[in-house]
């Protein structure tokens, strides 16, 4: 499960040295108009008790869809209207178990006009899978 790349590298999936832990980040990115993908990963044999959060850096009165796929089917999907300085915080920890040899992706999309706005995604979660041994 170990992943060979460095800490740096935006959508990869990647584990602490002990394999006990996983984490996935997007970096910021504008959201124009159509979905976009925030997060791509995939997993291998491990499978994820995962967290996901969706941040918007600006406030806006613009709505925006959210959507999660595993292997190209929507699982998750969510409508955040009007994010303005008062619901500036996107619903957010969104939990997810993520079986073992799934493509995962995080989409956003602004519904409601064509402006760009910042977003980022950060998955972080305990892995299992068979690399660990005697886990209960």
């Amino acid at each position: 499960m170990t992943s060979s790349q460095p800490v740096v590298t935006p959508n990869a999936l990647n584990f602490t040295p002990d394999n006990k832990h996983a984490y996935a980040f997007s970096g910021v990115m504008g959201v124009i108009g159509a979905e976009k993908t925030l997060l791509e990963l995939q997993t291998n044999s491990e499978y994820l008790v995962s967290e996901l959060q969706i941040l918007q850096g600006t406030t806006s009165n613009e709505d925006f869809k959210y959507k999660v796929y595993y292997n190209n089917v929507v699982v998750a999907q969510w409508h955040c209207l009007q994010v303005t300085d008062k619901a500036i915080n996107i619903p957010n920890a969104y939990f997810l178990t993520i079986p073992p040899f799934t493509l995962v992706k995080v989409t956003a999309e602004n519904t409601s006009s064509g402006t760009s706005r910042d977003h980022s995604a950060t998955l972080t979660g305990k892995a299992y899978g068979t690399i660990e041994t005697g886990y209960q």
